[in-house]
């Protein structure tokens, strides 16, 4: 009588501590989205994707790649930048994008900006955002921009996610007025690049009229020259050089 009420009582006990893991268990299956990931170099971690539904060549690039020259710390002239990545994966997935802002006393970053909208939908190749007119960066602030690939809403621990650093600088007079000057985005890219901010001369590449066949075979070289500083070995560069270009307009 004694074992079975000893049997009992274990048997409850147990039914009760599995009832107080599963908060749990669902707690530690959720990241706090008001503070960023864990660094990554500014690509998803390894080869894979989302699923087995397309099968990984080998020496595949990662699934997301974010187009961030150098892969530091980027330097960006413009307090209203957009962002841009890479997409390997031909079928279409729900995108996330945050932007988090970091407090100069604290050094912690805060989220400022979220697109996690159901219709922001993946596409194969690179695609381009432009902030909204009303998001504003700080000159001198520092910056953590994130993409998330949503690969099961129930399981976001399996989700793809790269995210880079991105710091806004002030520059001279003579410089803004020399942009002025330049007629032309190409002109605008060669000049970024020429004064050592690539990571705008690749946005405003990026941005140019397709239409514009003379505009795009003039720049063709100076993009390749900029992405192969994103590129971490040859197989990534030809992926880049190679993908269409998706502007994304986005309030």
């Amino acid at each position: 009588m004694m074992g079975y009420r000893q049997t009992s009582i274990s048997f409850i006990l147990s039914i009760c501590l599995s009832w107080l893991l599963v908060p749990t268990l669902a707690l530690s299956n959720q990241r706090n989205l008001d503070e960023p990931p864990p660094r990554t170099n500014g690509r998803s971690a390894g080869s894979r994707g989302c699923s087995n539904d397309e099968p990984i060549v080998e020496n595949a690039p990662p699934g997301i790649i974010l187009l961030a020259p150098n892969q530091d710390l980027v330097r960006t002239t413009s307090s209203n930048p957009s962002f841009a990545w890479f997409i390997r994966d031909s079928k279409p997935r729900q995108v996330q994008f945050r932007l988090y802002e970091e407090n100069i006393t604290t050094k912690k970053y805060s989220l400022i900006k979220e697109i996690e909208d159901k219709n922001f939908q993946s596409k194969s190749g690179i695609m381009v955002l432009p902030m909204p007119k009303n998001v504003i960066l700080k000159e001198g602030g520092k910056y953590l921009w994130q993409v998330e690939l949503i690969c099961d809403r129930r399981h976001p621990s399996g989700n793809l996610f790269a995210e880079a650093e991105l710091q806004v600088i002030s520059v001279k007079p003579e410089f803004k007025n020399q942009l002025r000057e330049a007629v032309s985005q190409s002109k605008q890219a060669k000049l970024y690049a020429k004064t050592g901010f690539d990571y705008d001369a690749l946005m405003t590449i990026l941005m140019v009229n397709k239409s514009d066949f003379v505009q795009k075979k003039a720049t063709k070289q100076l993009k390749n020259s900029l992405l192969d500083k994103v590129a971490t070995k040859p197989s990534e560069l030809e992926s880049l050089q190679n993908s269409s270009i998706y502007l994304i307009a986005w309030e």
